[in-house]
């Protein structure tokens, strides 16, 4: 059963800030899709409009359903240490514990402190800026899936804003390619508070939100497929790559097939996070289960 953070808010202000813009940007350009970008598209005047109005619509709804839901999941669900129970018999140094002198306890195999979250967190990966919590074991899932979401969203809204901007609402010139690059360049070519300023706004975020979501998507992924941290990956150590398909079930739990159709189904993971297996071990556990 999954736990809930205490407290769910960033302590720091840049992370507050940053997540209270997530948290109004995604239903904004949901808003602006389905009110604006869709209409505009599938205006009726060829046969079968309406129902690609329709059906982009759910998809929009069903994608938006599953970044908000997946994001809400990084946010909530405590993936530190706090309430681990463990015998003390079996917190070995050689098994990768280690004492952490600002929990001022023992900390598992692959946890590490968090100077902002001001606790250890299992299989820690990194802290996370605009949602103010860290990734870890316990919700890695949730940050992967709205990472794949995310990306499958930017994707689908660039091309309806790329197509609805430049064949509906303006006519090309180099200033108006700045001004979605760089949105800022609106200080030297004078404020535009106009709708048009706005689609362009939305369009640059789009785009560097499918750029983002994508590196970050890609990298994970590669951390998954092959169980490592960041951490790890630096150091240059591999000693938890059981298989594909194992380290898939570790990062995503046992129902990963699943849980790509509502975040809200439960995945439970293989194990609690504290005893790790090494490639080593794999051919043992399988003759074990036999």
């Amino acid at each position: 059963m999954l736990r809930f953070r205490d407290r769910v808010l960033p302590k720091i202000l840049s992370e507050l800030v940053a997540l209270g813009f997530v948290f109004f940007i995604i239903p904004a350009i949901y808003i602006f899709e389905l009110a604006v970008v869709l209409p505009a598209v599938y205006d009726g005047k060829k046969e079968f409009d309406k129902f690609w109005f329709y059906f982009h619509s759910v998809c929009g709804t069903y994608v938006m359903f599953n970044v908000v839901g997946n994001l809400i999941g990084v946010i909530l669900v405590d993936t530190s240490v706090k309430h681990l129970i463990v015998d003390t018999k079996m917190a070995s140094s050689s098994a990768g514990w280690h004492y952490c002198s600002f929990c001022e306890t023992l900390s598992p195999p692959r946890s590490w402190h968090c100077s902002q979250c001001n606790t250890c967190i299992l299989k820690r990966e990194h802290h996370c800026g605009f949602t103010g919590c860290c990734i870890g074991y316990n919700n890695f899932r949730f940050f992967y899936l709205f990472l794949a979401y995310l990306f499958l969203a930017t994707i689908y809204a660039t091309y309806f804003n790329h197509y609805y901007i430049w064949s509906q609402v303006i006519e090309f010139e180099w200033s108006h390619i700045l001004r979605i690059v760089m949105p800022l360049t609106i200080l030297f070519f004078g404020i535009d508070t106009s709708f048009t300023q706005l689609y362009f706004f939305y369009y640059s975020i789009t785009m560097i939100g499918c750029c983002f979501s994508g590196v970050l998507l890609y990298q994970q992924s590669n951390l998954a497929f092959f169980n490592q941290t960041s951490w790890e990956r630096d150091k240059g150590t591999n000693d938890h790559d059981c298989g594909v398909m194992h380290n898939i079930r570790d990062a995503l739990g046992r129902r990963w097939h699943l849980i790509w159709l509502c975040p809200f189904l439960q995945s439970p993971l293989p194990h609690k996070g504290i005893k790790w297996m090494t490639r080593d071990q794999v051919p043992l556990e399988g003759t074990k289960n036999k």
